[in-house]
């Protein structure tokens, strides 16, 4: 069964299906990390890989490349694709315990957590921590910001930080959609050493607010 049923839906109805490695993802990789040395022993896992944009990317620096995500439908078709790794990609809940024995030198984060709660998110960043190598490195981008235009609309479940039941807009039927702000994430990131923090904001013409969110680079104490 997978365990992010909207995120399933999404996929099988061919929604989401990012095929290019993300920009901020890459520029974080190849500045703050040794990925860029290209040792085929530095472990990358990345959570969440949704259809696999960032995986050829890694595969430019290593061979060694795992990835949990929650859709065993993308898993299916991602161990299609990338038959070389397809032991490494499992289906999974990253918020619960991981069903791999690994310690990575890097874990990547694209956009994946920040579809959770704030009791979800702490599991999850315990995960990280144990999973990583000492002073291993996690990148997350694009955790929405609480100035985010949606951020003002949907519906609080756990905390004012978690809305859910959007009906359209960019986040209609993807269950929670978590909001930051600094406050938190210096809450929520305080086992880790903060390396790198940014906070992006833009405006799609003829969308009615901005889109904003926060990039960070943590490591392992």
């Amino acid at each position: 069964m997978s365990f992010s049923i909207q995120w399933d839906e999404q996929y099988q109805d061919n929604q989401h299906m990012s095929i290019w490695p993300w920009s901020n993802l890459v520029s974080l990789a190849m500045r703050m990390t040794d990925l860029k040395k290209g040792h085929d022993d530095f472990s990358v896992m990345e959570v969440g890989c949704g259809a696999g944009a960032n995986i050829p990317f890694f595969a430019a620096y290593t061979k060694t490349i795992y990835a949990l995500e929650g859709s065993e439908f993308i898993v299916s078709k991602l161990k299609e694709r990338f038959p070389q790794i397809a032991d490494n990609i499992m289906a999974g809940d990253f918020t619960k315990e991981w069903p791999v024995d690994n310690k990575f030198d890097l874990i990547v984060d694209r956009g994946a957590s920040t579809h959770n709660t704030t009791s979800a998110l702490k599991e999850y960043l315990a995960q990280v921590q144990k999973h990583l190598k000492p002073e291993g490195i996690v990148i997350i981008t694009d955790w929405f910001s609480t100035e985010h235009a949606c951020y003002s609309y949907g519906e609080s479940t756990e905390d004012k930080y978690t809305k859910t039941n959007y009906v359209d807009g960019p986040f209609a039927n993807l269950g929670n959609v978590h909001y930051f702000d600094k406050e938190q994430i210096m809450e929520l990131t305080q086992d880790f050493e903060l390396l790198h923090l940014d906070h992006l904001t833009s405006q799609v013409e003829g969308e009615p607010g901005p889109s904003a969110c926060w990039n960070l680079v943590l490591k392992n104490r």
